[in-house]
């Protein structure tokens, strides 16, 4: 009998006694130190915030103008001439191009000077080239750079054979 009492004794004494030994911070979360560490700055060009001040649209005369068919002789130089309009609501002045941008180069510039072109005026764009001096059919393909930095319209194509 003197074992049971002792035995139940210490069955209700040792869960008293145990939840003494429990950490009353379990459970908890551990804080944690952090450390920043700098960050490089990045030079960044503001987004516009006005609309553009104009809208650029480039058409032809005529739609052989879009399109240029040549024949040349190996090496020789010739110019190559499109024909526009500026149905833009701005005018074409020494801020736009027409660029270079894919095909064959031949010779010629990144890009040209177009002439200044009023609002719904025509005007001739011309790129001089040199003939490659393989014989064979080559292309290029320009197109108008404007004021806002973008490229618009058309390209402007030439088909060149060489004979």
């Amino acid at each position: 009998m003197k074992k049971f009492v002792f035995c139940l004794i210490l069955m209700i004494i040792l869960p008293v006694i145990l939840s003494g030994c429990v950490d009353p911070n379990a459970g908890k979360p551990t804080p944690t130190v952090e450390i920043y560490q700098p960050t490089r700055s990045v030079a960044t060009v503001p987004a516009a915030t006005e609309a553009p001040t104009c809208t650029n649209v480039l058409a032809y005369t005529e739609y052989d103008d879009l399109f240029q068919d040549m024949r040349a002789a190996p090496g020789a130089k010739f110019t190559v001439e499109w024909e526009v309009m500026n149905y833009s609501s701005c005018i074409w002045d020494e801020r736009y191009h027409l660029y270079f941008i894919s095909g064959e180069q031949m010779g010629a510039p990144d890009f040209v000077d177009i002439p200044r072109v009023p609002i719904g005026s025509r005007a001739k764009i011309s790129v001089t080239m040199t003939a490659p001096e393989k014989p064979g059919t080559y292309h290029s393909e320009w197109k108008m750079f404007g004021d806002d930095n973008r490229f618009f319209g058309e390209s402007l194509v030439l088909d060149l054979t060489v004979e």
